[in-house]
Order: C-alpha cells, then sequence, then structure tokens
C-alpha cells in the first residue's frame, strides 16, 4: 500500500470523515465523543525508525483528546520502564493488566502496612498548651510528661489530651 501525505486541510477533512465512520465513538472509552473533543491518534516514530514500518507515523482512528493524551503516557511509560525489553508486547500486558485488575490472584482479605491507620501526633505548640491547661487543672502536680521527638502520641499523653478536653468543655 502506497503511503499519502496529507495537508492540513485534508487532514482537517479526513479527522471529521474519520469521526463519522467511527459513529462519535472513541474506540478506546467505547462512548460518543464530541467532534470539538475528537483528535488524531498517531503511532509516533523517532528518527531511527523507518516511517509506515509497524504503522510508524500512521494515523490509527480518531479518539477523545484525553484519551489520546493517556495513550501516549501508557506507550512512554512502558517504554520508560524498560517493559518492551521484557518479551511482552503492550497491547497484550494492557489485556493482561485489565484481567488482573477485575480478578485479581488473591483474595480480598489483607491490608497493606502501608495502609494502616497513622498514628496520630501532637505538634510541639499544642502540646505546650496541653501542658499549660493542665497546670491550669492541677497547679500542684508537677509530674508531666515530657514532648516526644517524634510528636507521636503515647497513652499517656493521650489520656492528658483527654482531661484537657473535658475541662475547655466544662468550662464553656
Amino acid at each position: 500500500m502506497k503511503l499519502k501525505y496529507l495537508t492540513q486541510e485534508e487532514f482537517a477533512k479526513l479527522r471529521y470523515k474519520q469521526w463519522r465512520k467511527q459513529n462519535g465513538i472513541c474506540p478506546i472509552l467505547k462512548q460518543k465523543i464530541k467532534y470539538e473533543n475528537a483528535v488524531f491518534d498517531h503511532c509516533h516514530k523517532n528518527q531511527a525508525e523507518v516511517l509506515g514500518e509497524d504503522g510508524k507515523g500512521l494515523l490509527r482512528g480518531v479518539l477523545h483528546f484525553q484519551v489520546n493524551s493517556w495513550e501516549g503516557k501508557v506507550v512512554n511509560s512502558f517504554k520508560r520502564y524498560g517493559l518492551h525489553k521484557l518479551g511482552t508486547p503492550l497491547s497484550e500486558a494492557l489485556r493482561n493488566l485489565a484481567g488482573y485488575l477485575d480478578n485479581p490472584p488473591m483474595p480480598p482479605e489483607y491490608i497493606h502496612p502501608s495502609e494502616n491507620p497513622k498514628t496520630k501526633k501532637i505538634g510541639k505548640r499544642d502540646f505546650n498548651k496541653v501542658i499549660k491547661y493542665y497546670l491550669r487543672m492541677y497547679p500542684r502536680r508537677r509530674k508531666l510528661p515530657i514532648y516526644p521527638k517524634n510528636g507521636k502520641m503515647n497513652k499517656e499523653i493521650k489520656k492528658l489530651l483527654e482531661k484537657v478536653n473535658e475541662y475547655l468543655e466544662k468550662s464553656k
């Protein structure tokens, strides 16, 4: 098949014609898109690659402009992370990814450690305010907890905070 170079005018007309041919449907979203949001997608080529070989430089279809941007990011990241060198083509990896997301191999019962509830912290300024109110409540008591360097609230500080909050609620 002979490749055809397009002028900008021919390109614009072909985009409208292809959008109509696709019935205004983005092939990735499988949804109708407005013509104003439709852009031509093409397979990028670098200088070392041959125009037309493996679809390089050729138009593929009309997509929603945001989908076209997302598609480019997916393709670029696949290459950037070196996944193209592992032997699985991107299209197959994406199908596998969709299957994995829809049907993961593990039952949904374990929580990742990074999702564990974070330990509450108290800033130095707030800690000093708590101490100030505590000393107002109990002027003769002097044994107070020291501010933890990591700011994490231990049981002693939590109790102290609860007492101060109760005091403040009563004094309203």
